[in-house]
């Protein structure tokens, strides 16, 4: 059964960039799928439209069984099922690390304080930042705010994450870093859409690679098929350009 399904969706900017046309695609608990493509192709726009971010022109998009545009649905149910990672982190700076993860549950869940903050040290000893509980993010490189950011959205006991780019502004010798972190998580069965310049990221992370150009999902195929042998012409032509 699929945790996440986008049915026949499209998202026109009112600039007229059409980010989606007629995409269709879902993705089984406990799956990891990464969608690859070109700059502007629309990958990000479908990633922000599964937890309402962008709402859509037409359509349907579920979560867990939740239709994300209906009226009747609230987003912040969305949201708690679907945590979302950003390639810019977002972790509030006045705030400790402890602090940034705290704050959701708290104010979003009324979560119990104590737990959270005993579920708050497991995560961050887990991504062996246990030392780091304390820091702020200033004090902090990209990779450990990443996984900080990860962690963030995994306190809120999610049934899916959501990641979009989150190793694009990180230097090359610390993408390994969050790349084990989020390994781990697949291994763990955590379902994941992972938005991703990194050819090696999504070889090693996903259990299906999904193909965009110009707001349509060209091809969808496990990894190991996709980069050996693309069917479409367009894919091939997009992976005879990159260097991995």
């Amino acid at each position: 059964m699929s945790l996440i399904s986008l049915e026949h969706v499209s998202k026109t900017y009112p600039n007229g960039h059409k980010a989606l046309d007629d995409v269709s695609v879902s993705v089984a608990a406990g799956e990891v799928l990464a969608i690859i493509g070109p700059s502007g192709c629309g990958k990000s726009t479908l990633l922000r439209t599964v937890n309402g971010l962008e709402p859509v022109d037409s359509g349907q998009i579920l979560v867990n069984g939740r239709d994300v545009a209906s009226k009747q649905t609230k987003l912040k149910d969305v949201r708690s099922d679907v945590g979302m990672v950003f390639q810019s982190y977002d972790l509030f700076p006045h705030l400790t690390v402890m602090d940034n993860l705290l704050l959701a549950p708290k104010v979003v869940k009324g979560a119990d304080l104590a737990e959270a903050r005993s579920r708050a040290l497991a995560l961050l000893e887990r991504v062996g930042l246990a030392e780091k509980a304390d820091a702020r993010p200033r004090e902090l490189s990209g990779g450990q705010k990443q996984r900080v950011a990860i962690v963030r959205a995994l306190m809120m006991h999610p049934k899916a994450l959501l990641l979009d780019e989150i190793t694009a502004s990180l230097d090359p010798e610390i993408v390994r870093e969050v790349l084990d972190v989020v390994v781990g998580l697949a291994r763990d069965g955590m379902t994941m859409i992972v938005v991703t310049h990194e050819m090696g990221f999504a070889r090693a992370v996903a259990d299906r690679v999904a193909f965009m150009d110009a707001g349509h999902i060209v091809e969808i195929a496990p990894p190991e098929e996709f980069f050996a042998a693309p069917t479409s012409e367009r894919a091939q032509r997009f992976l005879d350009q990159l260097v991995f």
